[in-house]
């Protein structure tokens, strides 16, 4: 089955944590985030939390990542059950910070024109 790649911006909410675990092929690095963002028309906003993972070199992307950054991922859900209970994570493959400042002056801009 293909997997459905999705974009998604939100606002990190608390710190990344980096660990190692052991792998299928070894030990790998991880990191662990929650991004949180509203959806939906003015009046009826949803809430939307996403914890996301993301995996060996590209931790290091992620490290300095600080609490109330807006944040971009790119990549797909996955769904892991343990016991009686389904996880949802999101499986990052790429990532990055936007920089409110920079996205502004680009919004300002094209009202201007």
């Amino acid at each position: 089955m293909q997997k459905e790649m999705l974009n998604i911006n939100g606002n990190l909410i608390g710190n990344v944590e980096i660990k190692t675990i052991q792998g299928k092929e070894g030990e790998v690095t991880v990191a662990n985030f929650t991004l949180f963002r509203k959806m939906g028309k003015t009046g009826e906003k949803k809430k939307e939390y996403i914890n996301c993972n993301v995996y060996g070199e590209k931790t290091e992307l992620v490290k300095d990542f600080e609490k109330g950054d807006f944040i971009h991922v790119f990549g797909y859900y996955k769904e892991v059950e343990k016991g009686d209970k389904t996880y949802r994570n999101f499986i990052v493959k790429h990532v990055n910070k936007i920089d409110k400042e920079t996205n502004n002056k680009k919004e300002q801009e094209n009202e201007e024109e």
